[in-house]
């Protein structure tokens, strides 16, 4: 009978070989806390510039708004003083310098709170999106940011793609909300000849200020969404591969295998130690083959008796051996035995519960040890 031979054959690909191993360093696997922490360390975490630039514009003009009447209140005083004092009463050194305080003085109390409401805007709107974060790594210098080929491949990137499509929408709203306005408002614009300038720069402000807030609104839309994308794509840049997830669980946890090593090493030293332990027992109960307990138990310096050693198998068989050796007295007990290696760790006191069987154990001894004696 003809016997065929099965081989594996490789994955094709319109009639080519295929090769999965190609997908063995794909990031699939979400980024851990290490990799994660990582990234902050860089200064790498999900920001977008638009959102603090709009809700800068956003305070600015609400402060425009609300405050802006007593902002041309100060400076229509400064005026009135200087045309009144300065400019009619001669410019002597005395009035030039009074006249440069005034300035000062009114600079500062009409540019302080639009400096100190922008200046929270955007320490709000930053720590909002990256939390309290203060790296001085990506100030050092970076020799691929030189790279002209890096810069190259960087011009066909998606982020200026993506870049390319935010500053058109934006260049449309800009346009269109402007547009609207002024053809839906133009009848109204053209009979503003007719009235008075105050109350014409008023409705002028009030419009411009109705056209800004829409476009600003949008804008903070978009921003938004902005956000929304660079955190996806923060998290979709710092994913890892299979490999990488193992080899920093070897780095954080050690290798396995030395780990296994270590712990067999450990067991080795503890297994030696308690063979120590054996030539100093009062007696070792047995199963009688596949358990054995060495009891150590001196009146009147131990309370109770205790475990010194304890195994199965290998090394029960070692424990009667060393016993042997040194004449350490080895009797069978099976309830017992498997009692205490089931109940006990090596080290334990012996408890109340297993007092009388003991006790009778020690006895048994105590007999052994006079009927050589007397021999």
């Amino acid at each position: 009978m003809k016997q065929y031979e099965l081989k594996p054959q490789a994955l094709s690909f319109f009639g080519r070989p295929f090769d999965l191993q190609l997908f063995a360093g794909e990031k699939t696997e979400p980024a851990t806390e290490k990799r994660r922490q990582d990234a902050v360390d860089r200064g790498n975490v999900p920001k977008s510039q638009d959102l603090s630039s709009v809700l800068v514009l956003l305070v600015g003009f609400l402060m425009l708004r609300y405050y802006g009447g007593e902002l041309f209140g100060r400076c229509g005083e400064y005026m009135r003083y200087t045309f009144s004092h300065a400019i009619f009463s001669g410019l002597a050194l005395p009035d030039t310098l009074l006249l440069l305080n005034q300035f000062l003085l009114v600079l500062l109390q009409t540019m302080a709170p639009f400096m100190f409401a922008i200046m929270i805007s955007a320490i709000v709107s930053n720590l909002v999106q990256t939390g309290f974060l203060f790296r001085l790594g990506p100030l050092t210098p970076d020799l691929d940011r030189m790279n002209p080929i890096s810069g190259i491949q960087n011009i066909f990137s998606w982020k200026l793609v993506a870049e390319l499509v935010k500053s058109i929408l934006k260049i449309l709203i800009v346009a269109y909300i402007p547009y609207t306005t002024i053809r839906d408002q133009f009848p109204f614009l053209m009979r503003m000849i007719q009235v008075e300038p105050v109350p014409a720069i008023i409705i002028i402000l009030k419009l411009i200020f109705a056209m800004a807030i829409k476009i600003i609104l949008i804008l903070m839309a978009l921003a938004f969404a902005d956000w929304a994308f660079q955190k996806w794509r923060h998290e979709e840049n710092i994913r890892m591969s299979k490999e990488e997830v193992k080899e920093e669980y070897k780095q954080r946890e050690g290798d396995p295998k030395v780990k296994q090593k270590i712990r067999e090493r450990q067991r080795q030293a503890a297994s030696r130690r308690m063979m120590d332990e054996v030539p100093k027992a009062t007696v070792v109960v047995t199963n009688p083959t596949h358990i054995a307990c060495a009891l150590k138990y001196v009146p009147g310096e131990d309370e109770a008796p205790k475990v010194v050693a304890m195994g199965a198998g290998q090394i029960a068989r070692r424990i009667k051996e060393i016993a042997a050796e040194h004449k350490i007295p080895v009797i069978e007990n099976k309830p017992l035995a498997r009692q205490m290696y089931k109940m006990l760790e090596i080290g334990d006191a012996i408890p109340s519960e297993l007092y009388q069987a003991v006790v009778e154990v020690l006895m048994q001894v105590h007999r052994m040890k006079n009927q050589s004696a007397g021999a």
